[in-house]
């Protein structure tokens, strides 16, 4: 099989892209918690290091709204003021708590981390941190100085204390990124009020690129209680450009600027920014179509994708890859846990028919955990099983027993609506491939994402399907909670190996990029031999902009979106 690599898909996840004109995820019925970055995150979806995937559906609806609904009712296209659609949801706005991608879009937006993003790309750069960090010989004290100009929305100057209690908070309450922090930080002090020292569990090699994530951003005194969460704040602040001054759940989230953001907006800013909540993309298409809204953002899906791509008077734009998703065997139940059915099936999943059929050719196979692009990135899958070959699956079944008057039977599960309409399409799909071989007979089986992701991370299915959108874009973060002994069981991959352990361990403390990426693609090598979660595609992300209205948006790296910089039409 030719492989089908993609590199202006490539170039979107390393680089990301300046804008100037993934699988989609839509909302269940009842807003629940996932679990990754397991579009969004995670653990994340930031899902997602972390014990969860992240999420892109709240863990409760709040019983009472946060603020008062807004009264005015902006139109699109009003002077300084951006719609954004979406058909995410807030599942949480406690620094300390939230773990999806859309939680981590709004406090990205918000406030501001010691390391981030040069705006666009993945290159990891100093923000609030006035320089690079200093890092002690043996690689587990972290020291940074806080730059010059950092302050609240109501004056108060930003100090290292602000860190402190961010982390100290998260550490010691039970909330979904708890794990994000106390993976990796034994704990945290303030010598001076310019100074954050962090002092590791183990040397990490990449904490420049961890500590770019939402739970290290700042919490100002005050802000929240110390000792609960409290995942629906009146406001959320930061020392970031903008600040939420009201939201109303599943309705629309109102952001105005931080008059006291230190680098200070950009000329031409939006001086407000209103995000507006859609229950289907259908109807998110129809309000950018009607001039409702200006910006239509996650999730559209690959067909109303395609359908606005053809409106004119709009612009449809690939962001590129966004999550990744993958089967997860489960390792500890039979008939999963022999490693000749997790095999044989690898020897069965056409990536290319699943990708033709169900997404009209939109998406981008996956041969690894690790997307292409990223630091050692290989094709293990690929030049392990170049499926499909039904005559090696049959050999391998053959071998455990399994034949025609004896298949192998099992349950095959998925969530309908939670990464798109279009997993019904991906599974029947998947339900033939497998069944190519009549010694093996598939019940597909579906389930709210709620009940679903809650029976697969308990290890109560056979085998499922989970997705996954990075914490910080580096390749620990796509391996480590998956195929890592103290991460994978709460994500329902129950895979154990002490070779694994060691050479993510390894790549993990290495400073060296290329002992990294060589430690990085022996462990890909051996997650492709056996084979305890099976990579399937790379999920394209698509916004659609108002051309009457917008000129170009930030979005980079994948999923990012910087909303100081999006640009007006004139």
């Amino acid at each position: 099989m030719l492989k089908r690599l993609h590199w202006l898909v490539v170039a979107l996840l390393v680089f990301g892209l300046v804008l100037t004109a993934c699988a989609p995820q839509e909302p269940a019925e009842e807003p629940t918690v996932e679990e990754p970055a397991v579009e969004e995150p995670a653990a994340e979806e930031p899902t997602e290091e972390p014990t969860e995937e992240p999420t892109e559906e709240p863990t409760e609806e709040p019983t009472e709204e946060a603020t008062e609904e807004a009264t005015e009712e902006p139109a699109a296209g009003e002077a300084g003021t951006v719609i954004i659609g979406t058909t995410d949801q807030i599942s949480s706005l406690d620094y300390s708590d939230a773990y999806s991608v859309h939680d981590w879009e709004l406090m990205r937006n918000v406030n501001a981390t010691l390391m981030g993003y040069e705006p666009g790309t993945a290159n990891i750069v100093p923000v609030v941190a006035a320089g690079e960090p200093e890092v002690s010989e043996d690689g587990l004290t972290w020291t940074f100085t806080i730059g010059e100009g950092w302050a609240w929305p109501d004056g108060t100057p930003l100090v290292a204390g602000d860190y402190v209690r961010g982390i100290e908070r998260t550490m010691n309450l039970e909330g979904d990124v708890q794990g994000l922090v106390t993976t990796y930080v034994e704990s945290i002090e303030a010598p001076d009020d310019q100074t954050v020292v962090f002092n590791l569990t183990q040397p990490r090699g990449d904490f420049a690129q961890i500590v770019s994530g939402s739970p290290y951003m700042p919490q100002q005194e005050g802000q929240f209680p110390e000792d609960e969460l409290n995942k629906f704040p009146e406001t959320l602040v930061g020392v970031g450009p903008y600040q939420i001054t009201q939201y109303t759940v599943n309705e629309q989230v109102v952001l105005e600027p931080n008059p006291n953001y230190g680098p200070g907006l950009p000329d031409g800013a939006p001086q407000r920014v209103i995000i507006r909540y859609f229950e289907d993309p259908t109807q998110m298409g129809l309000a950018v179509e009607n001039g409702e809204i200006d910006v239509a953002w996650r999730t559209l899906g690959p067909i109303e994708a395609a359908r606005l791509g053809d409106v004119e008077g709009l612009t449809l734009v690939n962001t590129g890859g966004g999550g990744i998703r993958f089967l997860v065997p489960n390792n500890a139940m039979d008939p999963m846990s022999d490693k000749n059915v997790r095999q044989a099936l690898a020897y069965l999943v056409d990536r290319d028919e699943i990708i033709d059929r169900a997404v009209q050719g939109r998406n981008d196979p996956l041969y690894s955990m690790v997307p292409p692009g990223f630091l050692g990135a290989n094709e293990a899958f690929l030049d392990r099983y170049d499926a499909p070959n039904v005559e090696a699956a049959e050999e391998l079944l053959t071998a455990s027993g399994y034949s025609e008057d004896n298949p192998l039977v099992f349950d095959l599960w998925y969530p309908p609506e939670h990464y798109g309409t279009h997993a019904a399409q991906i599974f029947q799909v998947l339900e033939e491939q497998f069944e190519a071989t009549p010694m093996i007979q598939v019940n597909l089986q579906s389930q709210e994402w709620s009940t679903y992701v809650t029976a697969l991370t308990n290890g109560e299915y056979p085998i499922g399907y989970l997705g996954w959108f990075f914490d910080y874009p580096d390749t620990s973060n796509y391996m480590e909670p998956f195929v890592q002994s103290n991460f994978s069981p709460d994500l329902g991959v129950n895979y154990a190996s002490e070779e694994m352990d060691q050479l993510l361990a390894d790549a993990a403390a290495e400073t060296d990029d290329d002992a990294r990426a060589e430690l990085y693609q022996q462990a890909q090598d051996l997650l492709a031999e056996d084979a305890p979660v099976i990579p399937l595609t790379i999920e394209t992300e698509f916004a659609v902009l108002n051309d009457a209205t917008i000129a170009g948006v930030t979005i980079g790296p994948a999923l990012v979106f910087d909303y100081q910089y999006i640009e007006f039409a004139q």
